[in-house]
C-alpha cells in the first residue's frame, strides 16, 4: 500500500484539492464541548488522501483522453486545520505544547505568525496591524475550514451547510476568505498573469507519472512521520500524519507591477545591455523565472515573444539545472524561481548538495487567486479592486522550510552568498523590499568573453501581506479523538470519561447585556448583522433555528452567535463617535459601485449631529466618511413640524413603500420633552435626497405591538421574514435592554401585531456566545 491509499492524511496536503472554487472559513470556538461535538460530526466529511488522489488520477486520465478538455467530473472536498489556541480550547490544556522560544517547528506554531512577522519581512504596510486575520487586534482564529469544489453551485451549497453547522455549534466565522481560479484566458494563472503551481515537489508514493528526470522527495518533508519514520524530537505522537499549514493573504498591485517592469526595462535599454525591441514580457519572465505559460526561462530562453499570447509549442516544465548559469545570466539569481528553489545552481564557496541541503527546504503550495482579474473595461476590474493570492503551504517544519525560505532566501539581498554586488531580494514577493538595499537588485547580462555586465534595477513592493496564520492539519484519527474528548489516549478537559463520571464542561462566560443601540444588516451576507452597543460593535449571525428562538421561542439560553466586540474607533468612518444613536440607509445608494451609504446619528457634548458614511462590500467591509459632522437643521422638512426633531432614536423603513414614485418612506422615532414620539417621513431619490414630513408626531400607543414600550432603541428585520405573505417581521430593541418581535402588514394602515405570546424579554440571547 502506498501513501496514495492513506485514509489518515488529509487530502489537500499530498494529493491537493485543485478545485476552481474554494473558501477558507476562519472559525472561533465558543463552548469547548459544543465545538468537540461539531468536530465529531465533521470528521467523516473530511477528504482523505485516498479519496482525493483517486479522483485526481481519474480526472487527469479523462482530460488526457479528451485532448486536454476538462471532463464532466465534479467533487467537493473539506479540509480542517487547527491553530494552537484552537487546540488549547478543545483540550482545555494551556500548556499542550512547549513554546521553546520559537526555535523549532512546534515553538513557531505555538507563537503564531504575528509574533514572527518582522523576520519574515512583514513590515511597513505588511505588518500585523494591517492584517484581516491572524493578528492580535483580530478575533482569535481557532480553526480553518476549507471548502473546495469544481462547481460553484456545489461549493456554495457545501459552504452554506458548513456555515449553518458551525453557527448551530456556537462557532463564530471571524473571516471568510473566498478564492477562485481566474476565468479564461487567465485560468490556471495568478493575477500577474503567470501560470501557478508548476514548481511543486514530486512526492514518493504520491506522484504516479513524474516529469522525466524529476527526483522524488520523501513525504516526511511534508507530513510528520508519514512513512512510519520516527517523529522529530519534541513532536508528540498525536501529530503523526499531520502537517503544519501556513495561510497568507497576499494582495497584488497588478498595474503597478507591470508599470514598474516597463520602467526598469527602459534602464536596461538605455544601458544598451538588451536590444531596443526587447519586450516587457521578456523582463517580466526573468523576474519570475518562467514565461506566462509556465515554461522555464532557463530551458526556453527565447520561447515567448508575444507579450499577450502564450506560445503553444512549449509546456510548463520543472526539471531545471542551473549548473551552466552560475551567474544568473539566463535566469537571474534574484528571480522568484531561483530565490525559492535554487536547485543545483546554489554556490556557497562550492556547489551546495541539492539532495542533502535543499530538499528539506521544499514546501507544498496549494494557493488560489482571489478577486477579479485586472481589466479596467470590466466591472470590478479596476486598479483599486481587491485582488491577490491566497497562499497556502504545507510542511513538516515551519522553521526549516517556510520560514527559512522567507528569511534566508526571499528577503536576503546576499543570497546566493558571496556575490559583489549582492543579487538583492526577491522583487516579486519580498514584503521588505523598502528595507533591503532600497529594493535594488543586480541584473547580469552577458558582456562576451566570459564576462558579465551588471545593471542595478530598483523595485518597490507590489505584493502586500493582508493576513497570515499558522495552523496544524491533524490526521483523521487525531481529529476523531479530539471530537470524542481524547488526545493521546487521555481524556481532555471536559471530554472523555474519568474513572467515576463524565466531566461536565464549564459554561462559557456570558457578556453582560447592555442596550442595543442599532442593528445594521450586512447587505452581502444574509442573516449577518452589525450590532452597536455602547462603544462596541458586534458581528452577529443568525440562521433558521436561532431566528425561531429569537422570535417565538421560549428558551432564553438559545440565541444568535456573537464574536468578540471591537471598539467603534476601529472603523475609520466612526472616528470621534462615542456611541451610535441611529443609522439610516440612504435609499438609492445601497450596493452601489461596491459600497453602501448611510446617515449616522450620534451625540457630541449633548447635541445630536449626523454624518455620511460608506461601507464597502468587500471582505473587510472597509468604511469611510467625508465632510465631518453636520447639524440636524440640515433636514429642513422631515425634522420640522409641530416639534422639531433634536434626537433621532430609531428609523424603520415602511416595507412596501421603498422606491415608490421616486421616494422612500420611513417611520422616524425621536425623543421629545413629552417622551418618545414617531412620525412618517420621506426621502427622495435624487442627488440632494430632499426630505419631507408626510405626517407629524404621534404617540407610541398607536402601535398595538408596542404596548408597554416607552422608548424604541433600534429595529432589525428578521431574516427570511421580510414581506412574506404580505407581512414583515421586526425585532424591536427597547427600553435599554429588552426586545420583542412584531409583525407589520403591507397596505393601508400597516396593521401591526405582536409575534408570540411572551411579549418582551431581556436581550440576553443577543449577547450569548453559544
Amino acid at each position: 500500500m502506498t501513501l496514495r491509499d492513506s485514509t489518515e492524511i488529509q487530502g489537500d496536503i499530498l494529493a491537493g484539492f485543485k478545485k476552481d472554487h474554494m473558501t477558507l472559513l476562519f472559525l472561533r470556538f465558543g463552548d469547548a464541548a459544543a465545538a468537540r461535538s461539531w468536530l465529531k460530526d465533521l470528521v467523516p466529511q473530511l477528504a482523505t488522501t485516498q479519496q482525493v488522489a483517486a479522483f485526481n488520477a481519474k480526472f487527469s486520465e479523462a482530460r488526457h483522453n479528451s485532448m486536454g478538455s476538462d471532463p464532466a467530473m465534479r467533487a467537493t472536498w473539506l479540509g480542517l486545520s487547527l491553530t494552537y489556541p484552537g487546540l488549547t480550547q478543545l483540550t482545555g490544556k494551556q500548556d499542550l505544547l512547549p513554546e521553546n522560544e520559537g526555535i523549532d517547528a512546534v515553538g513557531a506554531f505555538v507563537q503564531g505568525a504575528a509574533r514572527r512577522a518582522r523576520p519574515l519581512g512583514d513590515v511597513d504596510n505588511n505588518e500585523p496591524a494591517n492584517w484581516l486575520f491572524g493578528a492580535d487586534h483580530n478575533q482569535v482564529t481557532h480553526a480553518v475550514l476549507t471548502v473546495a469544489a469544481d462547481d460553484k453551485d456545489d461549493h456554495d451549497k457545501a459552504l452554506t451547510r458548513q456555515t449553518d453547522a458551525a453557527t448551530r455549534a456556537g462557532i463564530v466565522i471571524v473571516h471568510a476568505q473566498l478564492g477562485a481560479t481566474l476565468p479564461e484566458p487567465r485560468r490556471g494563472k495568478e493575477h500577474f498573469g503567470f501560470k501557478d503551481g508548476v514548481s511543486e515537489p514530486n512526492v514518493e508514493g504520491i506522484e504516479e507519472k513524474p516529469e522525466p528526470g524529476a527526483r522524488l522527495l520523501s513525504a516526511d518533508f511534508f507530513v510528520l512521520g508519514a512513512t512510519g519514520s520516527a517523529l522529530p524530537e519534541g513532536v508528540p505522537e498525536w501529530m503523526r500524519n499531520g502537517s503544519f499549514q501556513v495561510v497568507r493573504r497576499l494582495g497584488q498591485d497588478v498595474p503597478g507591477w507591470w508599470a514598474q517592469v516597463g520602467t526598469e526595462l527602459k534602464k536596461l535599454k538605455d544601458a544598451k545591455v538588451v536590444g531596443p525591441k526587447t519586450s516587457v514580457e521578456w523582463l517580466a519572465s526573468r523576474l519570475v523565472g518562467r514565461w506566462r505559460c509556465g515554461a522555464s526561462v532557463h530551458n526556453h530562453p527565447d520561447a515567448t515573444r508575444d507579450p499577450i499570447i502564450d506560445n503553444p509549442s512549449i509546456k510548463p516544465d520543472n526539471v531545471i539545472s542551473y549548473t551552466n548559469d552560475p551567474n544568473g545570466v539566463i535566469t537571474p539569481l534574484f528571480s522568484h524561481l531561483r530565490k525559492t528553489n535554487p536547485r543545483d545552481g546554489l554556490i556557497d564557496g562550492e556547489p551546495v548538495d541539492e539532495k542533502e541541503f535543499l530538499d528539506r527546504r521544499r514546501i507544498i503550495r496549494r494557493g488560489i487567486p482571489y478577486g477579479a482579474p485586472f481589466d479596467p473595461a470590466s466591472p470590478g476590474g479596476g486598479p483599486d479592486e481587491e485582488r491577490g493570492l491566497v497562499f497556502i503551504c504545507y510542511q513538516a517544519d515551519l522553521v526549516d522550510q517556510f520560514e527559512f525560505m522567507q528569511r534566508n532566501w526571499v528577503n536576503t539581498p546576499d543570497f546566493p552568498p558571496g556575490r559583489t554586488p549582492k543579487p538583492g531580494p526577491d522583487p516579486m514577493v519580498s514584503g521588505a523590499l523598502s528595507k533591503i538595499g532600497d529594493g535594488d537588485v543586480s541584473f547580469e547580462t552577458d558582456a562576451g568573453g566570459g564576462k558579465t555586465t551588471i545593471t542595478t534595477l530598483h523595485f518597490r513592493p507590489f505584493v502586500h501581506t493582508e493576513g497570515s496564520l499558522y495552523a496544524f492539519t491533524p490526521s483523521i484519527s487525531t481529529l476523531r479523538s479530539l471530537g470524542e474528548g481524547r488526545l493521546d489516549g487521555a481524556a481532555v478537559a471536559g471530554g472523555g470519561r474519568t474513572t467515576t463520571e463524565t466531566q461536565q464542561p464549564k459554561p462559557q462566560p456570558q457578556v453582560r447585556p447592555g442596550p442595543v443601540d442599532e442593528i445594521l444588516p450586512w447587505l452581502d451576507v444574509e442573516g449577518r448583522y452589525w450590532v452597536f452597543s455602547g462603544n462596541k460593535v458586534w458581528v452577529v449571525g443568525a440562521v433558521a433555528e436561532e431566528v425561531d428562538q429569537l422570535t417565538t421561542g421560549t428558551d432564553d439560553a438559545t440565541g444568535i452567535v456573537f464574536g468578540d466586540p471591537v471598539d467603534l474607533s476601529t472603523w475609520p468612518a466612526l472616528q470621534g463617535v462615542e456611541r451610535v444613536d441611529a443609522i439610516w440607509p440612504v435609499p438609492d445608494e445601497q450596493s452601489l459601485n461596491g459600497e453602501s451609504s448611510y446617515w449616522l446619528f450620534h451625540t457630541v457634548n449633548g447635541t445630536q449631529v449626523y454624518r455620511r458614511i460608506w461601507i464597502a462590500l468587500n471582505s473587510r467591509h472597509t468604511s469611510r466618511t467625508s465632510g465631518g459632522d453636520m447639524p440636524l437643521t440640515n433636514w429642513r422638512t422631515a425634522f420640522g413640524g409641530g416639534t422639531r426633531v433634536t434626537h433621532v432614536d430609531a428609523v424603520l423603513r415602511v416595507p412596501d413603500m421603498l422606491h415608490v414614485n421616486g421616494k422612500s418612506q420611513y417611520w422616524l422615532f425621536h425623543t421629545t420633552p413629552a417622551g418618545q414620539r414617531y412620525r412618517l417621513v420621506s426621502v427622495a431619490e435624487e442627488p440632494y435626497h430632499t426630505d419631507s414630513l408626510d405626517r407629524d408626531d404621534r404617540d407610541l400607543a398607536r402601535w398595538q405591538s408596542l404596548n408597554g414600550v416607552t422608548k424604541v432603541d433600534a429595529f432589525g428585520f428578521v431574516v427570511g421574514k421580510y414581506q412574506v405573505g404580505g407581512k414583515t417581521w421586526c425585532w424591536v430593541q427597547h427600553d435599554g435592554g429588552q426586545y420583542r418581535t412584531i409583525s407589520i402588514a403591507d397596505g393601508f394602515g400597516h396593521q401591526d401585531t405582536l409575534v408570540g405570546d411572551r411579549g418582551s424579554r431581556p436581550n440576553t440571547p443577543w449577547f450569548r456566545r453559544g
